[in-house]
């Protein structure tokens, strides 16, 4: 196994939106929601990302709303069209051309992301990422409930998530480099032996040009650069 690990976020760090947000409005041209503010109480619900004050049980009812009558395995099989349908376009030409420099080099790639691991888990396959998590769900009678099943994905748990998989390897890794665009990454920015902000918020960005950590301007001209 490699040497070299490499942990990326997914949503505004590989592709260049938010695959909930994209999911959820999928689901809404699907007719699978009647609400008329479906796509406004989402962007209430980013903008409280962004902050890093979201209240995840909430934002899980409300991204579940949609599919409470829908079987975990149908839900799984929308997911993977979505992916393969929707998400393409909006992946950086950056983000293929680093993960094949990766695979080149042998590294370990694994995706790490606060969106839903139905939704990450084909996005990581259609990106040819085989390790992939995302905020697990308990089901019941055969259907997902908004209940994280085992430490979700997000801020600290992260860090949880992915030590917890890098024990289960039995394998020591000698550099872990990360890749993100968010405040809420900054338990695994510090985690990690190297950092890449990718078109950072603004507070990651102080935190970037505090520690040195390289800022890539993907989806743009700006190339790379250090304050």
């Amino acid at each position: 196994m490699s040497s070299h690990l490499a942990v990326f976020d997914l949503d505004e760090t590989l592709v260049s939106a938010d695959s909930m947000a994209l999911w959820h409005q999928y689901l809404l041209d699907k007719n699978l929601t009647q609400d008329p503010d479906f796509m406004v109480k989402d962007e209430a619900f980013m903008r409280d990302y962004s902050a890093g004050t979201l209240d995840l049980p909430e934002y899980l009812a409300f991204s579940l709303s949609p599919l409470t009558n829908m079987d975990a395995k149908d839900v799984d099989a929308l997911a993977t069209q979505f992916a393969q349908e929707i998400i393409p376009p909006f992946v950086f030409e950056e983000a293929r051309t680093t993960l094949a420099e990766l695979k080149e080099c042998e590294a370990e790639v694994v995706i790490v992301s606060a969106s839903l691991a139905f939704l990450v888990k084909p996005i990581a396959k259609m990106l040819g990422v085989d390790n992939a998590m995302g905020i697990e769900l308990k089901t019941q009678q055969g259907m997902y409930i908004p209940e994280p099943d085992g430490e979700p994905t997000f801020r600290e748990g992260k860090v949880f998530k992915l030590t917890e998989w890098i024990y289960s390897l039995e394998h020591d890794f000698e550099h872990v480099s990360f890749y993100t665009d968010s405040i809420n990454d900054l338990p695994m920015c510090f985690f990690a032996d190297s950092v890449n902000v990718v078109n950072p918020c603004k507070k990651l960005l102080t935190k970037a040009i505090e520690y040195q950590w390289p800022v890539l301007r993907w989806g743009t001209t700006e190339g790379v650069f250090v304050d």
